[in-house]
């Protein structure tokens, strides 16, 4: 998807919702699932968002949840980005995708629908991301794998 038709699916969605949630999961590997480990895609996915955006996140709590997740936290004056990882879930298409990103504009000059667009666009162009981005209200944006035709 090219940069213009990005910037329109974010956008289009903004007058219903103003929060995007980018479910993000490990790309397959030669055709086959990714491993699973919680702790090294927490890891991963944490260091590529800190890059993409320029920041450092706080962890949340001292430990992951006792359910295997982590969650990620950052405020700045501009912005605010959240990261939640837990175990997959059961059922197409959660399951490929157990991370959920929301990044939050709080600037008057950039927003929140952007920030998400290019914050998609930059964990797409990794090339080691499945990536589903849906509103608040569960209304798909765009995904860069096939989700399946009930969504």
């Amino acid at each position: 998807m090219d940069d213009s038709a990005l910037l329109e699916a974010f956008e289009q969605h903004e007058v219903s919702s103003k929060d995007f949630y980018l479910n993000v999961g490990p790309a397959d590997s030669g055709g086959e699932p990714a491993p699973w480990d919680s702790a090294v895609f927490a890891e991963r996915l944490r260091r590529d968002v800190e890059a993409v955006l320029s920041l450092t996140f706080d962890l949340i709590r001292d430990a992951a949840y006792p359910t295997g997740g982590y969650t990620y936290w950052y405020e700045s004056d501009e912005r605010s980005v959240s990261l939640q990882m837990t175990d997959p879930e059961e059922g197409h298409p959660f399951d490929k995708v157990p991370a959920w990103l929301i990044i939050r504009s709080r600037s008057e000059k950039v927003a929140t629908w952007e920030l998400s667009a290019g914050l998609y666009r930059d964990l797409c162009s990794l090339g080691t991301y499945l990536l589903l981005a849906e509103t608040k209200h569960g209304d798909l944006v765009t995904a860069n794998f096939d989700v399946g035709g009930d969504w």
